[in-house]
């Protein structure tokens, strides 16, 4: 059977003969000894032997008196340390409260006091130990269970998020009012930049910031197989390397999703393809977000100010809360900028092209398999 291996005591005294009597009346008690006269010295045996406690006189040889040392050895090791002395100044006592002791041993003391300090002061490390080791059990299995219970609701969520989407796509192949199809597929278009950026959020799996530009690319791949032109409209996206916060990314999921949408549905009638170009940079603490197309631009005497569609609405609301901005205007097609403001916000990188009729034709066969 194994032993169980001695509590060991380090006893820190420069007084030699002191020090001899002390470690003789712990050994005599079963326990380990180790001793030194300086504070140096007593910082070193803690760092390379397995110490269980420390008895500490405070008037010590060395650089550092006891008090010093103790706080150096708290510092990196949380030991027990019971001070002795004979100097019970009102100076010594008022440094000596700064420091977690377990207790302090006024010289001379008998042998019995000395066995009984060292005891309670052991007896009080292992039960807040034994406390310790209860709060981290108990923390972990709170943690688990959370970790759980967190694990189910993103299961729900993803599912409802997936059968709404399902709902809206069964409904917008029955459909056959061409308000209703435009409707549905402006609601499926919202469901997916949801679902995008949930699916991002779980994937970090920390509710922070998001990479903006791999949000974009996977939400219009989402977008395009919506609409049944899209494999023939390119999309070209250039989106600065930054990450943004959960309800700025939102909004700008939605402000693409709702600017690609109208473009996919008015832009280009009567043609059998054309081209997007989406670009989002940060400048000035702000994420500038510019979309511009080829099609037949806007109506005549278009003013954003009037315009009560429901996607420039829901555009609208979600930039007051960054004190954001939103312009519309012909050039060649229909260019629109919207100004997301986000003090503190830098770029990484420079924005890269990417083309989407890959990712959209990939997007495409899944949904036709589901």
């Amino acid at each position: 059977m194994r032993q169980k291996a001695r509590t060991t005591i380090l006893v820190v005294e420069n007084d030699a003969l002191s020090a001899l009597n002390a470690r003789e009346t712990l050994e005599a008690a079963g326990y380990a000894t180790l001793s030194t006269g300086t504070g140096e010295g007593a910082a070193r045996l803690v760092a390379e032997s397995s110490v269980d406690l420390v008895l500490m006189d405070i008037r010590l040889d060395g650089r550092l008196d006891g008090i010093e040392a103790a706080a150096t050895i708290l510092r990196s090791y949380p030991l027990p340390i019971v001070f002795m002395s004979s100097h019970d100044d009102q100076a010594t006592m008022s440094r000596l409260a700064r420091v977690d002791a377990y207790g302090f041993i006024p010289k001379p003391f008998s042998n019995a006091v000395l066995l009984a300090a060292v005891s309670m002061a052991i007896r009080r490390a292992a039960a807040e130990r034994t406390a310790a080791q209860r709060l981290a059990a108990e923390y972990e299995r709170r943690l688990e269970r959370s970790d759980t219970r967190l694990r189910e609701s993103h299961h729900r969520i993803r599912n409802d998020i997936a059968a709404i989407s399902s709902i809206l796509s069964l409904q917008l192949g029955e459909a056959e009012h061409p308000e209703t199809i435009v409707a549905l597929r402006g609601a499926l278009g919202r469901v997916e930049s949801v679902g995008v950026l949930y699916e991002m959020l779980t994937v970090h799996d920390s509710g922070g910031d998001i990479e903006v530009r791999s949000y974009l690319e996977n939400l219009i791949a989402a977008i395009m197989p919506i609409f049944p032109g899209g494999s023939r409209i390119k999309v070209d996206c250039r989106v600065d390397d930054f990450v943004l916060d959960p309800k700025r990314t939102f909004t700008l999921g939605i402000i693409v999703n709702e600017l690609l949408t109208n473009a996919l549905k008015y832009a280009f009638d009567g043609r059998r393809d054309g081209s997007v170009r989406l670009d989002v940079c940060v400048y000035d603490e702000s994420v500038i977000m510019t979309m511009r197309d080829d099609g037949k631009g806007l109506p005549d005497r278009f003013d954003i100010a009037e315009s009560s569609g429901l996607g420039l609405s829901l555009i609208s609301m979600l930039l007051e809360q960054f004190d954001g901005t939103l312009t519309m205007r012909t050039d060649h097609g229909t260019v629109s900028t919207a100004l997301i403001k986000a003090p503190g916000l830098e770029a990484t990188a420079q924005a890269m092209p990417t083309d989407f009729k890959a990712a959209a034709a990939a997007k495409r066969a899944r949904v036709n398999v589901a």
